[in-house]
Parts: C-alpha cells; structure tokens; sequence
C-alpha cells in the first residue's frame, strides 16, 4: 500500500492543474478590396466585394465541435464612421462614402457599429472551416457602397473593428465531453482595411452652336458670348482644348462657303487671348469662369469674334466645325 503525505498529494494536484490549457484562438487582420470605380458610378451605383474574418484554433477537427460552441460577429467600430455605418475615407482628403457590413451575400444582415451580432452555431461552423487544417473558421462578410455620395478621385480607405466573441472546443474526450482545458472561449478584435479606388470621369459637355446672324459687311458683325458647361469629377483638374476647326490657315479660323472664307476666332472670357488646342491656348479647369456648389459642373464663358480687318466674302451661309477636347 502507498501512503502519500499531505505535502506530496498536494504537489500532484498542482501539476495536474497546471497541465497547459492551450492558448486562445487567434484573429489575424484581414484586407477587403473594393476595386476601382469613377466618381460618377460611386454617385449612382453599389460597389460590392467581401472579406473573411478568420479565427484559428490551433489542432482540432470538426468531430470535436460541441452543440454548444459559436462564433458571434459584431462590429465594434471603424476608423472612420457615418452615423451607425462605416465610411471609407479620402487619403489627404476629407471625402467620405458610407459602406455597408453584411452577413449575407444580399446584405439582408448588415452589421451597424455598435449594433446588434450575428452568430454562426456549430453545424454552420462545420461548414467554415478554411483550408488550412485543424479549427481554422473563414468567414465571409460582404461589403457594399451606398449610393449618392458626390466625392473626389483618389484611394478610400476604412479599418473595420470586428469583435469575435468565441466559444470553441478543440478536444473531445470520451461521453462527447470536451477535454479539460480544452474549451477555447474568449473575444479578440480583428482588423478588417477595406480600400476604394475612385477615379476621374467626364460625362457632359455641353456647347451650344454660335450664330453671328446676318450683316453686310464683316465689320458689322457682333461679337457672340457663350459658355460652355463641362460635368467632371468633383474637383478633378483637366485642360479644355478647341480645335482650329475644318479650315483653318494658318492658326486661324475660317468659316466656309464653297472656297469662299469668313475669318473669326474664340476667345478666353472677354480677354484677347484664343482659345486652341495645345500648349499654352488649353483652358485649364482651375481658371473656369464658375464652378457649382458641389464642385462638378465648371463654366467656361467666351466670345467669338468675326475678324473685322479681311474683305467682306460673298453672299451666304459660312459655317465651321469645332471639337471640343478634355485631358486629365
């Protein structure tokens, strides 16, 4: 017969105790992209794409999985909100577009900040378990941007705050019990970056004709002031150009009727300075005439001119063609 003294029993009991409890289960950071759209599709229509949040529990299999055992998601914040929602947010910018956080493909469960969760119990666990081998859950969430936000180009960025509260056996033991120390329970914040490239876009000019109206000798004609009226991505900064028109002699414009010509030319608001094509005759976006509220539509004043030191032509119709060209 053994006899353990009190000291020796108690000693015993310690490293039975003590005998590792294996370490909480891990939620790496995860990374969402959301690709690359013009600002006038972000304005009018849903970008989509999804992330997996994944939560590793070391060894383990799905046989080891308790009725009991979950994974509960919620979002805890962002660096960056709208109201209840996530906003991606302009890099060196104070732009911003709400985003949703969903459970479901649909988005028929989004996930508000600081709102309510959404549990996956463990037959549905059993079927997100990743490839890597062993407790290693990958779950989907989806993301979607909301409509009518009006926002310059460049990169978006958020950093989703997803709470993962946990409760995982990793080892059964015999009567389906879950080992001793084997139940993994706990919660880990898990970083989830979401990006959207937003691009320039063009998608009105509109420029009206010009009509010098009728007179009899060319220095009788009037000058015309007109506008024309461009819709680009808020804020963007491009170059108009006007083209010398069908026939053009050297640098200047000419209207036609048959091989008869009627010199005119277009100039930059009420300066004296033409507006071309290249170079320097280019308007830039940033010296428009006017610019709306929301940063969009820019005007562009100018007035024609008919030339008034040329010989009056023929009798007749004149007319001409002129391209107008946007370059980023």
């Amino acid at each position: 017969m053994i006899r353990l003294t009190a000291s020796e029993l108690l000693s015993i009991l310690l490293i039975a105790c003590s005998a590792g409890a294996p370490a909480a289960c891990l939620a790496p950071s995860a990374v969402a992209s959301l690709g690359s759209a013009s600002s006038f599709a972000i304005n009018t229509t849903v970008s989509s794409s999804s992330g997996t949040v994944n939560l590793n529990c070391g060894s383990g299999s799905i046989v080891s999985l308790l009725p009991g055992d979950y994974i509960r998601l919620s979002l805890a914040g962002a660096s960056n909100t709208n109201g209840s929602r996530a906003a991606l947010k302009l890099n060196n910018g104070s732009d911003s577009i709400a985003v949703k956080l969903c459970s479901t493909q649909n988005c028929a469960t989004e996930l508000l900040v600081g709102g309510t969760s959404v549990t996956y119990n463990s037959s549905q666990l059993a079927n997100l378990l990743g490839t890597m081998g062993g407790l290693n859950f990958a779950i989907p969430l989806y993301l979607q941007t909301l409509t009518g936000q009006n926002v310059a180009a460049g990169t978006y960025t958020v950093t989703l705050n997803v709470m993962v509260d946990y409760s995982i056996c990793t080892g059964l033991g015999i009567a389906g019990l879950c080992l001793s120390g084997s139940q993994q329970t706990g919660s880990a914040i898990e970083p989830m970056t979401v990006t959207l490239n937003v691009t320039n876009d063009c998608i009105a000019i509109v420029a009206p004709n010009i009509s010098f109206g009728s007179a009899p000798l060319v220095t009788l004609f009037a000058p015309v002031s007109q506008s024309i009226v461009i819709n680009c991505t808020k804020d963007s900064t491009y170059s108009v150009g006007l083209s010398n028109g069908n026939h053009a002699v050297n640098n200047t414009r000419n209207m036609a009727n048959g091989s008869a010509m009627l010199s005119y030319e277009l100039y930059k608001s009420t300066s004296i300075n033409r507006w071309g094509s290249v170079g320097s005759e280019r308007w830039s976006s940033v010296l428009s005439s006017a610019i709306s509220s929301d940063g969009t539509f820019r005007t562009y004043q100018y007035v024609a001119k008919i030339l008034p030191d040329q010989a009056t032509p023929p009798v007749g119709n004149y007319s001409d063609n002129i391209v107008v060209d946007l370059t980023y």
